[in-house]
């Protein structure tokens, strides 16, 4: 079954009230398509009431959301197939689309984008 799922109406509000930058949304339908199972945890959040966050979740048009993991059996297998597929940006190669990581809640992906973010076709891809 194909599922795309947020983890609170918090997080819901988040994503549907705020602008997603167009390769944020080229990203998402990618994931979405070759995976099907795609639950957004976090989306945009206020440096307002986040004040420590002032990073790209408190961008608009919203460049970065974060994304369960632990639905896959091989996450980092996941978060290797997206970077495969996209440049986060040609002139920083050290950057990536997608960082697999904890930051004291679980791992998780976390997906973002920047203005130069490019599609890689991959072999056999949906496009």
């Amino acid at each position: 079954m194909s599922c795309l799922g947020y983890k609170s109406h918090h997080v819901l509000i988040g994503i549907l009230t705020h602008q997603w930058h167009s390769k944020l949304i080229e990203v998402l339908l990618w994931i979405k398509v070759r995976y099907s199972e795609v639950i957004i945890t976090s989306g945009y959040r206020s440096s307002k009431i986040h004040p420590k966050d002032s990073g790209i979740h408190c961008t608009i048009p919203l460049r970065a959301f974060d994304m369960r993991s632990n639905v896959f059996d091989d996450p980092q297998a996941i978060a290797d197939d997206i970077n495969n597929a996209f440049i986060y940006d040609p002139d920083r190669p050290l950057l990536e689309v997608v960082v697999y990581h904890d930051t004291g809640n679980g791992l998780h992906f976390h997906i973002q984008v920047h203005d130069h973010t490019i599609y890689r076709p991959l072999k056999k891809d949906w496009r």
